[in-house]
C-alpha cells in the first residue's frame, strides 16, 4: 500500500462532483491537491476551504481542451510543489441522445475535444514530470469504456478512444508510470447527467438525470477510488461487478445488450 503523505495530485474537473470530493479527501490525507478546471471562482471555494482546514492546495484555471493551458498546469505545478506524484483525469463531457435524433453531428466533437483530446494533452504535458517520479495517471471512466451504451454513443466513443490510448501507453512505459483505469456506473451526487448535452447541443439540466437505486452514492464511490490508488489497482470498478463486463461482452453478449438496453430505458423513465 502507498503512502499519499505529502504526495502532489493534478485533479481536473475538481470544481464539482467526484473530484471535489477527491480534493477534500486526499487534501485530509495531507496530500498536495492542484485543482484544475474552467471554473475558477467554484476551485477557489474549494482551495480556501481545504488551506483554512489546514490542508495544502491551489487551483489553476484551465481549459484541458487547449494544450497551451495544459502545459501551464504542470509547469506551475512544478513551481509550486516541485513534483506530480498523481494526475486524475477526472474531467469529462456527457451526451444523453440516439444518434438519429442528432442533426448536427458536430456534436460529436465536444465530446471526443474533452474526454479523449483533452485528456490527451494533460498526460503528454505531465508525462516526463510523472516518469521522474514514477507516478501514476487514474482515468476516471466508466462502464462505456468498455461497451457502448443506447443513447450515448458519442460518450462511448470518447471514452473507447481514451481507452484504447492508455493501453498503449502503458505498453510504451513499461512500468515507468503506473495507469489506473476507474471504472464507474451510476453515481448519485454528480453533475454529470444534468450537464450532458442532449440532441441539439444544449445541457439537458435535470431531465433524465434521477438515476436508480442500485445508484452509488458520491462519497462512497470516492473512498473506493482512495482505497484502489492506495493499493496501486490498475483497474477499480464501482460498483464492483462491472469487472464482468468483458467476459459478459465476450460469451453472453445478447444478454449484456438486452440488459443494457432495458436499464437505460427504465432511467429514460424516471
Amino acid at each position: 500500500m502507498i503512502d499519499i503523505l505529502k504526495s502532489t495530485y493534478i485533479i481536473t474537473g475538481a470544481s464539482s462532483g467526484i473530484g471535489r470530493s477527491l480534493s477534500y479527501k486526499l487534501a485530509k490525507k495531507n496530500a498536495n491537491i492542484v485543482l484544475a478546471s474552467r471554473n475558477i471562482d467554484e476551485l477557489d471555494q474549494i482551495v480556501k476551504k481545504i488551506n483554512d482546514s489546514g490542508g495544502s492546495a491551489f487551483s489553476i484555471q484551465t481549459d484541458i481542451t487547449n494544450i497551451n493551458a495544459c502545459k501551464t498546469l504542470i509547469t506551475e505545478t512544478i513551481d509550486k510543489f516541485g513534483q506530480i506524484d498523481y494526475l486524475i483525469l477526472n474531467a469529462g463531457l456527457s451526451m444523453w441522445s440516439r444518434l438519429d435524433e442528432i442533426n448536427d453531428i458536430t456534436h460529436f466533437e465536444k465530446l471526443l475535444d474533452v474526454n479523449y483530446t483533452g485528456a490527451v494533452n494533460c498526460v503528454h504535458s505531465a508525462l516526463n514530470e510523472l516518469e521522474k517520479t514514477r507516478g501514476s495517471i487514474i482515468a476516471i471512466t466508466t462502464a462505456q469504456a468498455m461497451i457502448g451504451f443506447s443513447k450515448a454513443t458519442a460518450y462511448s466513443a470518447s471514452k473507447h478512444a481514451l481507452q484504447g490510448f492508455l493501453e498503449g501507453l502503458d505498453m510504451e512505459m513499461q512500468g515507468r508510470i503506473n495507469i489506473i483505469n476507474v471504472y464507474l456506473g451510476w453515481i448519485k451526487g454528480t453533475n454529470l447527467r444534468a450537464n450532458a448535452i442532449g440532441p441539439d447541443g444544449k445541457k439537458i439540466g435535470n431531465k433524465h438525470h434521477k438515476h436508480s437505486n442500485k445508484a452509488i452514492d458520491l462519497e462512497d464511490c470516492t473512498n473506493r477510488i482512495i482505497n484502489g490508488i492506495m493499493k496501486r489497482k490498475k483497474a477499480i470498478y464501482v460498483p464492483y461487478y462491472l469487472k464482468f463486463i468483458p467476459f459478459a461482452k465476450l460469451f453472453l453478449r445478447n444478454w449484456l445488450f438486452n440488459k443494457i438496453s432495458r436499464t437505460i430505458d427504465s432511467e429514460e423513465d424516471k
